[in-house]
């Protein structure tokens, strides 16, 4: 079963696709795939607490697409995920 969380995005990295939001699944890593880019602050929702490809809305309004690489993260262990690819 899976269900929908709503996160925080609060670290984008410069030019680079991933971005770590925060929500009650602890940190989730995501790469943008299309659609809306999101900007630190802005609100996230969707079934980003499983892996693969999901869509999402931001700010209740602006559709986009992720890849949902890790959740239930520490922080540490977001950012040092983020230093792999990015």
């Amino acid at each position: 079963e899976t269900s929908a969380d709503m996160g925080v995005v609060v670290k984008r990295f410069g030019s680079c696709d991933y971005f770590i939001a925060d929500g009650p699944s602890g940190y989730y890593v995501l790469e943008w795939f299309g659609g809306y880019d999101p900007d630190e602050g802005d609100t996230i929702f969707g079934e980003i607490n499983s892996y693969g490809m999901k869509d999402v809305l931001y700010n209740s309004s602006r559709e986009g697409r992720v890849w949902v690489e890790d959740f239930l993260e520490s922080a540490s262990a977001a950012f040092e995920e983020i230093e792999d690819h990015c």
